[in-house]
C-alpha cells in the first residue's frame, strides 16, 4: 500500500493536493501535516499530525510511524 506524507497541508498547494491524493489513494494512505492545527473537519478526513517540517527528527519519526514511502514537502 502506498503511504504519502504531505508537509504544509494547510497551505495553498497542500489544501488542494491532500483531498485529491486521498481521492486517488484512499484517506488512510495520505498523512497530512502542518505546523498548526487545521481543525476537526480536516483531521477527520484522514491521518493528520501537527508537525514542524524543519525539525528533522520529528519528520523522521513521522515517516517511520506511518511507514511513508513518498513525501511531498510543501
Amino acid at each position: 500500500m502506498k503511504r504519502i506524507l504531505i508537509t504544509g497541508a494547510g497551505g495553498q498547494i497542500g489544501s488542494w493536493l491532500v483531498p485529491r491524493l486521498r481521492e486517488l489513494y484512499g484517506d488512510a494512505s495520505v498523512v497530512a501535516t502542518d505546523v498548526r492545527d487545521l481543525g476537526v473537519e480536516f483531521s477527520k478526513a484522514g491521518p493528520f499530525e501537527i508537525l514542524d517540517a524543519t525539525d528533522a527528527n520529528a519528520l523522521a519519526q513521522c515517516v517511520i510511524r506511518h511507514r511513508v514511502d513518498t513525501v511531498y514537502h510543501l
